[in-house]
């Protein structure tokens, strides 16, 4: 479970710097190579956008439930 938790963490880590460095490669000019990238990863990084907002919106309400109870 832990391994599945790590190789998660760092897919999404790598997808993050990878479209960092597209970014900076396109405001460079670099711009082909740079959107061919932003493009295949662009799906990886929503999913881990969507997951992130599930998260926050799941520990709101879990943190509004308690203070309605207590």
């Amino acid at each position: 479970m832990k391994l599945l938790n790590i190789e998660k963490i760092g897919r999404y880590a790598m997808a993050i710097f990878l479209i960092t460095g597209t970014c900076l490669l396109t405001s460079k000019g670099i711009g082909l190579m740079g959107m061919i990238m932003l493009l295949l990863l662009t799906g990886e990084f929503i999913g881990f956008l969507f997951k992130t907002l599930a998260s926050i919106i799941r520990m709101l309400l879990l943190s509004i439930v308690i203070l309605l109870v207590a």
